[in-house]
């Protein structure tokens, strides 16, 4: 009678651990939606980064234009490095130009006018002229991303 107890006492103890098939499911639903979420959000963010760097580059490739203009046909003249400031000369426009780093801005301006704001969200930059190469070189990050071109300029006399 004591072994016929014990055996009882046992098959219900066995009975009450693990899982049930319907708590199985509902984690593994749980689970399949806790991923969805994941990488729905994701996508988002993905497509967030994608939009900023094609802005970032559209951004870059108009201050490219402007610096190549052949209206304002530019001439180097100074770089200061402690304002962040590049200094250059337009022979069609007869005016000094100044680009500077300011809040997170590079802007353009004249001594008379305001000024135009051509690049946004700018961590740092770097101006540096090689009087050899007679060139300009111009490195700026934007949401942490470098963008750096040389450009031949003469300077100004």
């Amino acid at each position: 009678m004591k072994t016929k107890l014990k055996l009882y006492q046992k098959s219900k103890k066995s009975k009450k651990s693990g899982f049930t098939l319907l708590e199985t499911i509902i984690a593994i639903g749980i689970t399949c939606l806790t991923c969805m979420m994941i990488f729905s959000t994701l996508q988002i963010v993905w497509k967030i980064n994608a939009n900023e760097t094609k802005n970032d580059r559209l951004q870059w490739e108009q201050f490219r234009s402007v610096i190549e203009s052949s209206n304002l046909d530019f001439k180097y003249v100074r770089v200061d490095n402690e304002n962040d400031e590049l200094i250059l000369y337009s022979d069609a426009m007869d005016d000094f130009y100044e680009l500077d780093l300011y809040k997170q801005q590079i802007r353009m301006r004249r001594k008379i006018d305001g000024y135009m704001p051509l690049l946004y969200n700018v961590q740092k930059v770097e101006w540096r002229y090689d009087e050899n190469r007679k060139s300009i070189f111009i490195s700026i990050r934007i949401h942490g991303r470098e963008y750096s071109e040389e450009y031949i300029m003469d300077r100004k006399k």
